[in-house]
């Protein structure tokens, strides 16, 4: 899912490839009863969608998913404008526009490889190509643009430059040796921390993210059936550390 602040609209995926965009404001009105008539936005669908994301001016989104295709589409018409393929070797499990440039986005795929690329430039060959030595799980901008955060299976988290790839934090975290830990990282308080998780642990992690330096740990106490759990950062509160953490039932220490 993705949410704009600025028009109130949420736009939301699944896997089956159905796209559908909500009015937070229409769906309030018709809670109350009231009628509308607004024509609601028909995407073309985007089988085994894993990922979307909304540009910097709210005009057009992208996807990607388990294959190696890419498409993005116009918000407003609900045309899609471009489907590439080919980007990687492997499915593009995470695909990000920057915070600040509408034609700045970054994909990362199992096949071990990040990509920037310039919807300017002709994307038969990306800005530059920056490689994990396991699979990629994710990446995403630092809320600036100047950094990118790289999340590969089992711990492998590092903090990139944004403008060439090069190495600024590896944050050191162990691995387990389990090629399905999961690794998902995200930056909490503009860029100052960096909070992760594994789907195979129960620890949460944060990081400073100027210097790499672990600040706490918290564990979760969950039922052996529970083990797997997601966890995100929540950008609402801008001077606390919050996040949320999906799992039927645990216990924070």
């Amino acid at each position: 899912m993705n949410y704009s602040v600025f028009i109130n609209q949420l736009l939301a995926g699944s896997d089956s490839g159905s796209l559908r965009l909500y009015d937070i404001n229409d769906s309030l009105q018709k809670a109350k009863g009231s009628c509308s008539s607004s024509s609601p936005v028909v995407f073309d669908k985007f089988e085994h969608l894993t990922s979307l994301h909304v540009n910097s001016t709210d005009d057009q989104f992208l996807t990607s998913g388990y294959s190696k295709k890419v498409a993005i589409y116009d918000i407003c018409s609900g045309k899609r404008l471009h489907l590439f393929s080919d980007m990687h070797q492997e499915p593009i499990n995470v695909a990000k526009f920057a915070h600040h440039s509408p034609n700045l986005l970054v994909t990362s795929s199992f096949d071990r490889d990040v990509k920037l690329w310039d919807l300017r430039q002709t994307l038969n060959q990306p800005c530059y190509t920056t490689s994990s030595s396991r699979g990629n799980v994710m990446v995403c901008f630092s809320p600036d643009d100047l950094y990118l955060l790289v999340s590969a299976v089992d711990n492998e988290v590092k903090q990139l430059l944004s403008v060439d790839g090069r190495l600024q934090t590896d944050f050191g975290i162990a691995s387990t040796g389990s090629a399905h830990n999961y690794t998902r990282s995200y930056y909490m308080n503009g860029r100052d921390y960096v909070i992760s998780g594994s789907s195979d642990e129960s620890i949460v992690r944060i990081c400073c993210a100027q210097t790499g330096r672990r600040l706490r740990d918290y564990y979760l106490e969950v039922k052996a059936q529970e083990q797997y759990f997601a966890v995100s950062s929540v950008p609402f509160f801008k001077y606390l550390i919050v996040f949320l953490v999906s799992v039927p039932s645990y216990i924070l220490k």
